[in-house]
């Protein structure tokens, strides 16, 4: 069990059962962070990338994404903190993480943006390659 344990959520299957291990994981006396990220795109990229401009870019996702863990975490009886950034995403987790001191981040393998052929996500494979603790990347 981890004192301090960050799950990123972007409403994906994959943030879900990242967030139900999440729970888990966290000790009886920790605290749980949920932190969901609202990547801004550039102008340049939402041409050719205009689904995961749309997906990214929505408060309301990313609210009901966050609400979901609040949830888990109140049924469990586990102390939670919610957060909604903009940014990067694997810069913010990464930020994020060192900022409450986390113990552990865990990850799905792959989010709401990731193509399906993918083994890793891009931003868990950042997240993995930068972040400064132990991460968890759960199997969907």
């Amino acid at each position: 069990m981890y004192e301090t344990v960050l799950v990123p959520v972007d409403g994906s299957d994959e943030s879900r059962t990242a967030a139900a291990e999440a729970v888990e994981l966290t000790a009886s006396e920790g605290m749980l962070h949920a932190l969901a990220v609202i990547e801004e795109l550039p102008m340049h990229r939402r041409s050719g990338k205009a689904e995961k401009f749309d997906r990214g870019g929505d408060r309301s996702e990313a609210e009901e994404a966050i609400a979901a863990v609040a949830d888990r975490a109140e049924t469990a009886d586990v102390d939670y903190e919610t957060t909604i950034t903009e940014g990067a995403p694997s810069r913010e987790i990464s930020s994020y993480a060192e900022a409450v001191d986390a113990d552990a981040i865990v990850v799905g393998k792959r989010g709401a943006s990731e193509s399906a052929g993918e083994i890793l996500g891009s931003t868990t494979e950042r997240v993995l390659k930068n972040a400064p603790t132990t991460v968890v990347a759960v199997p969907s």
